[in-house]
């Protein structure tokens, strides 16, 4: 779903009267206070066109559209002039957009530029594996920035993030936490078992956390926990919490990228926070890189990243491609990313030879790979066929992220230079070797005063590196590169409702509750009370059964905080004997 916000601003009085002094005389400026204004007779007329627009629904404060992917040639238009001093919302719920499709960019007629002439697929699909393991034994390693500019907010953010991953864990699991700033503090000497000991130690490490640790210093952590081995069949999940920036990027990037089995998933909190160091690590770490702004809700985003970490991944991935005689199939990136079950999956494949327009048909590819000791295989099948021209063709946008993607890939991979600029060069999207500047059109000089140009003296052949490349090839890595996602969600409450905090801070690490006289506070009754109601025995499954039914009816727009935790509490009432009633059911009545 996508969610556009829109509103009228206030106009500075001394410009507007210089240069857009407007002729109809009844619009009125009127100044309330120094350097504010406000246009009494101010309106604005908003129109929209939504390609695969159906559905509309028309309110006083908001539109929404559902956009079918299968209509996307058709258009809806809609106009509404908008009050002034009123916040109006567009809402647009994508519909049929998780079904596999492909779309086929053809090349420019310029041959001086290889890359752009060629020709380019754009894939998406979201396979569904079916007998897919659904979780993995992991070891859990929550690496928590507590420098001094975590102070504040972001600390409150980051205990009570905290605590919904302690009670969150699965009980078959390994865990341990870790405080980072000018030096780092380790909670266990190695990952522990998860059980209530462990835990206990942990929710006290929790209630204390504090940003008092000083600068920011990511090296030291993340090698202290790799020199340790990991056990048995589990792998590794790396959670890295930070706000700050670093100047040794690289460094990190080669130390996480040798690791096996493990995957490392970081966390960008507030405007400051470097975004290499959050995008690349995570992509070095098969992980997925999330940027949360100071009003977004860490919680929510850390714990939906939590959920996806258990789920067995699948390594290995390779594509097998039926395409028209005589076209041979690129991969963009090159080794193929790991894929998640039902995850959107994006990938683009440069095609070597031409696609005549009467070869255009049926094609398909197949995807193989691994989960666990498991092989699966997932067939899409496409029509090959040329997109609609539109305006934004003629710039060639799929060639252009397939750069963007292939860039990436060789930055991590570390390519030569020269090789990276000969791509960076023909398709306009910058590296960390290239960069626009500003050029006088008549003197072909630098604008910018004191920068200076490194002129390239070894000249690179991209094609030439993708076509020996495909010659070599060889089996896939497990290795992959993450996802960035930048999240810009609508801010609810700054902080989480301190009842459903308190109610899962006393959950046992089994995943039920007892029934105490903090717990009946909490749910707004008496002990006596719910201990009479109790259709069942063991007062234990009452309570547990009470405190999920609690959750439902009170936090159902925080579900996704406390969805892990329900799924405990769920799992263990399924292992016990509930004389046949359903308690789930009697404990809704009882709260409603």
């Amino acid at each position: 779903m996508s969610h556009q916000n829109y509103g009228l601003i206030s106009i500075d009085t001394g410009y507007f009267a210089s240069q857009n002094s407007p002729s109809d005389a009844s619009f009125r400026i009127h100044t309330i206070q120094s350097g504010v204004t406000y246009c009494p007779d101010f309106t604005m007329n908003l129109n929209a066109v939504i390609a695969g627009g159906t559905r509309m629904v028309d309110l006083t404060t908001k539109w929404e559209f559902d956009v079918l992917a299968e209509k996307m040639d058709e258009m809806i238009s809609s106009s509404k002039q908008l009050d002034n001093g009123i916040d109006f919302s567009i809402v647009l719920h994508y519909k049929g957009f998780e079904q596999p499709g492909v779309v086929l960019e053809t090349g420019s007629a310029d041959k001086n530029n290889p890359f752009l002439s060629t020709d380019v697929l754009m894939v998406n699909f979201s396979p569904n594996f079916e007998n897919l393991e659904n979780q993995v034994p992991c070891e859990f390693v929550i690496i928590i920035d507590c420098s001094g500019s975590m102070m504040g907010s972001r600390m409150e953010k980051a205990k009570e993030t905290l605590l919904l991953i302690l009670k969150s864990l699965p009980v078959n699991c390994k865990f341990t936490i870790i405080r980072f700033g000018s030096r780092f503090s380790s909670l266990f000497l190695e990952s522990s078992k998860y059980d209530e000991n462990s835990l206990k130690v942990a929710m006290q490490l929790q209630k204390n956390l504090q940003a008092d640790m000083g600068g920011t210093e990511i090296l030291k952590p993340l090698e202290n926990v790799f020199k340790n081995r990991l056990s048995g069949c589990h792998s590794r999940q790396i959670f890295l919490l930070t706000d700050g920036a670093v100047y040794n990027v690289p460094e990190l990037v080669q130390l996480v990228r040798k690791q096996k089995n493990t995957r490392v998933f970081t966390f960008g909190m507030g405007d400051g926070c470097s975004t290499e160091l959050i995008r690349d690590v995570a992509k070095a770490g098969n992980g997925k890189a999330t940027f949360v702004k100071d009003s977004d809700r860490l919680q929510s985003k850390v714990m939906s990243v939590l959920k996806a970490s258990i789920q067995s991944e699948i390594t290995d991935v390779t594509l097998t491609w039926s395409l028209p005689t005589g076209c041979t199939a690129i991969n963009v990136p090159e080794n193929v990313p790991a894929i998640f079950d039902g995850e959107m999956f994006i990938l683009y494949c440069i095609i070597s030879g031409n696609v005549e327009e009467s070869l255009f048909g049926k094609s398909s590819v197949v995807l193989t790979g691994h989960a666990g000791d498991k092989t699966l295989d997932y067939k899409m099948n496409f029509v090959l066929g040329s997109k609609k021209q539109t305006d934004a063709d003629n710039l060639y946008p799929i060639h252009r992220l397939a750069a963007k993607a292939s860039l990436t890939e060789m930055e991590i991979s570390n390519v030569k230079e020269s090789l990276m600029v000969s791509l960076s060069t023909t398709t306009n999207i910058t590296c960390k070797y290239t960069a626009f500047v500003g050029v006088d059109k008549h003197s072909k000089g630098i604008v910018a005063k004191g920068f200076s140009v490194k002129k390239q003296t070894e000249k690179g052949d991209y094609m030439a590196y993708l076509a020996k490349n495909l010659a070599m090839r060889k089996k896939p890595t497990e290795r992959f590169y993450g996802v960035e996602e930048r999240t810009q969600t609508s801010t609810s409450d700054t902080c989480l409702s301190s009842v459903m905090m308190q109610l899962i801070e006393i959950q046992a690490f089994d995943g039920s509750w007892q029934l105490t006289d903090n717990f009946s506070k909490i749910l707004g009754n008496t002990m006596e009370q719910l201990r009479r109601e109790s259709p069942v025995a063991d007062i234990d499954i009452w309570a547990t059964a009470l405190a999920v039914a609690f959750l439902r009816k009170n936090f159902l727009e925080q579900r996704e905080e406390w969805e892990m935790v329900e799924e405990k509490a769920l799992k263990w009432l399924s292992t016990k004997t509930n004389d046949g009633k359903d308690v789930l059911q009697e404990a809704s009545k009882i709260l409603s």
